[in-house]
């Protein structure tokens, strides 16, 4: 099986296909495997690298870190398989991990995909829309807000699978993925705008944990932004509505590699 060592983590990845890099980074309720139909479909076009985060899939390495170790993580791991400059695609917590990039290895970065997530780019009016959230779910699992309402109904085989990769998760030490402290004030729009990349925000039109409207206003902040939503689909739209989001993120590709070449 193919690890790599870094930051004293064992981190396990995958690659497939060939071509221009393309790297995509998983939510906290998926880890490799949840890209299986991203892995398919790009992979005649690009190089794909999937991997788990530590303390997801089949990664192992210590618990007890900072919010900026998904970043250093994932800055390793570029390292250690030698891609200089990557296409990046991240989903929910893997936004912490672009954002950790987007400040240590700008340079690294070819264009963002950001799914169901700010990557911190945010102002009080997204700080409260979050905490009113936080409010009206209480003490649920974020988990069991994941898929479109009626998706496990419409498409019971998907929603088993989609739990099953989950369950393959060890558990997570509590409070490891919190909010920041009420204090912070940072944003992470600057740093993102600064990039001078394509970017593009994707959101699932029934998203309950980073609605639309949360990330059209984060888009707002980046210069440039652009933002898709995904009709039907709920936070996890790149698993729920695969299709219609492969062909999105592929169109936003190809505009990204043609702007790179001008």
């Amino acid at each position: 099986m193919p690890f790599a060592n870094v930051n004293g983590a064992r981190l396990y990845y995958r690659q497939h296909g060939g071509g221009p890099d393309l790297v995509f980074i998983h939510g906290a309720g998926g880890n490799h495997l949840a890209w299986w139909q991203q892995t398919a479909y790009f992979s005649g076009r690009f190089r794909v690298t999937v991997y788990d985060a530590r303390g997801w899939g089949l990664s192992r390495g210590d618990m007890n870190v900072a919010r900026t170790t998904l970043g250093t993580d994932l800055l390793g791991l570029l390292d250690h398989l030698r891609i200089e400059r990557a296409h990046v695609v991240a989903q929910s917590m893997g936004g912490r991990a672009v954002a950790g990039l987007a400040r240590l290895a700008p340079s690294r970065i070819a264009s963002l995909v950001l799914c169901g997530t700010t990557a911190g780019a945010t102002n009080d009016r997204i700080r409260d829309m979050q905490a009113s959230l936080r409010a009206e779910r209480g003490g649920a699992s974020l988990r069991e807000q994941a898929l479109a309402p009626g998706f496990e109904e419409e498409n019971p085989a998907l929603a088993l699978l989609y739990r099953q990769v989950n369950a393959l998760n060890p558990p997570r030490p509590r409070g490891l993925l919190g909010p920041p402290p009420p204090s912070y004030r940072g944003s992470m729009h600057e740093v993102l705008g600064r990039l001078n990349v394509p970017i593009l925000y994707i959101v699932g039109e029934h998203d309950a944990i980073t609605p639309p409207e949360m990330i059209r206003e984060a888009a707002s902040l980046v210069p440039g932004a652009e933002v898709a939503v995904i009709r039907g689909a709920g936070h996890s739209c790149y698993f729920e509505r695969a299709d219609e989001w492969n062909r999105v993120v592929e169109h936003f590709l190809d505009r990204a590699a043609a702007e790179t070449a001008e």
